[in-house]
């Protein structure tokens, strides 16, 4: 086991601290490539890889142990990934315009801030008009202020009761995440023995630099053949985005074009076929059964659509009602709601020995096991202290005694069942077909939450718990991964907590210091503008008519409620069971329609080395796809730097919309 030392924990905040305060800078001021996105994101391994080879050279080259070990690397990457997070989709991008967007639009005449503005908590926003103002539109002159101006005259008093009262929202929700995380933590890594496909190329090369053999290992001629690919392909198009008669290597084919509107086929209208080649790498070291399930169950559900239409279910969107989310936009998607929910059950019902286990021990034992961060029983009352602060919190600010038990425990089980989606499946990307808050409305109607609950609830989980695509749960795993093979947990736990605090704060002082340089209008968030918009408009809709309990969408959550069912059932009693549950959970996601081609590609090849070439061939050729992960990365944080200078930002790896 490695030690993690002090120096590098400090080495490891500081970059976190510092790509949490480069990713708004980059993205929302200077447009360029986002450093961030999803849960392998760029600039982290970029700047990673960079670190690897440059302690190896100087291992080396002095004979001497390596000045960060592969532990500390893998720590490094985490705490950047972590840092990249917070610092922009994952919290910043939308905070202020969440706590802002009432007061500054209320004279804009939208209907739903004199709707709404009875029922919000004057301490959750900033009310001052000529405080919200400037950092709309930025302070006069402000381009032509230096930083250290802008940060001399941003009223920072007036900021500091409704940051402090977020922040300690913020690490109320954190720390929840954290004790949750740790405590299923023992039952996936030791018990489940589950599989981290993002994780295994920062493994593979912290491996290699513990053992000194960074050198075979990047010389290796199947990672060379993988790392050739992405480069040639990006190469090739990077140059056509600069010079245009260059043609370019088409990496997307339009392929709903050649399906029908309407029919059996018609929810293939829209198909699309991405190849990434980072995205096959993961797909081909995620396990054979959940690779071929994620495009099974994508393939599936578009059928599903047609079949609808054709036995005469075609369902108009209106028939959705309104709800709190973007994305829940066809009555099928619903069948995620029921599905979530089992599966949930399920992640329960194969960790009961283990949780019965923690119960039982109480307080009493402190011991520290592989899969922890820190003692389990510590984690359980943690969880339990969190989630009932926060319904505290919610009843205190005016929701429903029901809404307020029932909300904070959906927002963490879904994130749970998330966290378990992209870290055992190896999802880059990945977002929520439906907000915690539709499937509960829908079923339950909005009565539940009270008027105050409506808005509350709005607020909140567009806050924290909608936007999963940087969402820090499923890094926390990744994290209790991490650390299980170090002796120094509780340093780590505690690093862990100060990153994310810092984070935290450098987020917020970020976003302020370029909303009152440029105004927030100017930012490229006009995304996320339009997202809070949207958001506040529904609720606004729901106060005014609330609803009762959707027929159509019960009716098919339910419908996925058994299908998930039957997979969990068949998965655990059969072991020949193709289909993993987690691919029916990913079906309707939006993030789907870019990789499901591309887990495609990388089951078949998984498929064909193992039956014709067995682990043998399987351990060879497993390179080229680390290679593909590698190259693909390694163009990424190449033309990023290129754009920086050129002005043209060439997109390497797809982006998802909100």
């Amino acid at each position: 086991m490695n030690t993690l030392r002090l120096p590098a924990l400090v080495f490891a905040i500081l970059l976190g601290i510092l790509m949490c305060a480069a990713g708004p800078f980059n993205t929302a001021w200077l447009g360029g490539t986002p450093l961030g996105g999803g849960h392998f994101p760029l600039a982290p391994f970029f700047i990673s890889f960079i670190l690897f080879i440059v302690t190896a050279i100087i291992a080396a080259s002095t004979k001497t142990n390596p000045i960060l070990n592969g532990t500390e690397q893998l720590v490094t990457w985490l705490f950047m990934v972590i840092g990249i997070g917070i610092g922009y989709s994952g919290l910043a991008e939308s905070f202020f315009l969440n706590i802002t967007a009432p007061i500054y639009y209320q004279s804009g005449g939208y209907s739903w801030v004199k709707t709404l503005t009875p029922y919000l908590p004057d301490s959750w926003y900033m009310n001052s008009p000529s405080v919200v103002k400037p950092l709309y539109e930025g302070f006069v002159g402000g381009h032509d202020m230096s930083i250290l101006q802008v940060v001399q005259q941003i009223p920072w008093a007036a900021w500091t009761g409704v940051m402090t009262l977020w922040g300690l929202f913020i690490m109320l929700a954190y720390l929840t995440m954290l004790c949750l995380v740790n405590l299923f933590g023992r039952q996936w890594i030791e018990n489940e023995r589950i599989n981290f496909p993002l994780l295994r190329v920062p493994q593979f090369l912290s491996e290699a630099l513990d053992a000194g053999k960074m050198r075979e290992f990047l010389t290796n001629k199947f990672l060379l053949w993988g790392i050739g690919i992405p480069v040639f392909l990006h190469m090739i198009n990077g140059l056509s985005y600069h010079y245009p008669s260059i043609p370019q290597l088409p990496l997307l084919v339009l392929a709903g074009q050649y399906f029908p509107k309407y029919g059996l086929f018609s929810g293939f209208n829209k198909l699309q076929l991405y190849i990434v080649p980072a995205y096959i790498g993961f797909a081909f070291l995620a396990t054979r059964q959940i690779a071929f399930s994620f495009w099974f169950f994508y393939i599936f559900g578009a059928l599903f659509m047609g079949i609808l239409y054709v036995m005469g279910f075609n369902v108009p969107q209106s028939a959705m009602g309104i709800t709190f989310g973007p994305n829940l936009a066809r009555p099928a998607e619903a069948t995620v709601i029921g599905a979530t929910f089992i599966f949930f059950l399920f992640i329960l019902w194969l960790a009961r020995e283990h949780l019965v286990n923690v119960f039982k021990t109480g307080l009493h034992n402190t011991k520290v096991y592989q899969g922890e961060i820190i003692p389990a029983t510590w984690s359980l009352w943690g969880a339990v202290i969190g989630i009932g602060a926060m319904m505290v919190w919610c009843h205190s600010f005016g929701m429903s005694i029901g809404g307020s038990v029932i909300m904070p425990v959906a927002f963490f089980m879904i994130l749970l069942v998330v966290s378990r989606v992209i870290t055992q499946g190896g999802l880059p990307q990945f977002m929520l077909t439906a907000a915690p808050s539709d499937g509960l409305t829908s079923i339950l109607g909005t009565r539940f939450l009270g008027m105050a609950g409506i808005a509350l609830t709005a607020v909140m989980q567009k806050m924290m718990f909608l936007d999963v695509q940087e969402s820090l749960m499923p890094n926390l795993v990744h994290g209790n991964k991490i650390s299980e093979h170090t002796k120094s947990k509780r340093r780590f736990f505690i690093a862990l907590t100060i990153l994310l605090a810092l984070c935290v704060c450098t987020a917020f002082c970020s976003m302020l210091i370029l909303g009152y340089k440029t105004g927030l209008r100017d930012l490229k968030l006009e995304v996320q503008t339009q997202s809070v918009l949207s958001i506040y408009e529904n609720a606004g809709r729901l106060i005014d008519a609330p609803l009762s309990a959707n027929s159509w969408i019960t009716s098919f959550a339910i419908v996925g409620a058994i299908v998930m069912g039957v997979l969990v059932f068949c998965f655990y009693k059969f072991p020949w069971w193709p289909l993993h549950p987690l691919g029916f959970l990913a079906a309707y996601s939006k993030s789907m329609r870019i990789l499901w081609v591309c887990f495609f590609l990388g089951w078949l090849c998984n498929y064909l080395v193992l039956h014709y070439g067995g682990t043998s061939l399987y351990k060879k050729v497993q390179m080229t796809f680390v290679g593909l992960i590698i190259g693909d990365m390694l163009m990424g944080g190449t033309w990023a730097i290129v754009s920086l200078f050129s002005g043209i930002v060439y997109p390497v790896f797809p982006v998802l919309g909100g």
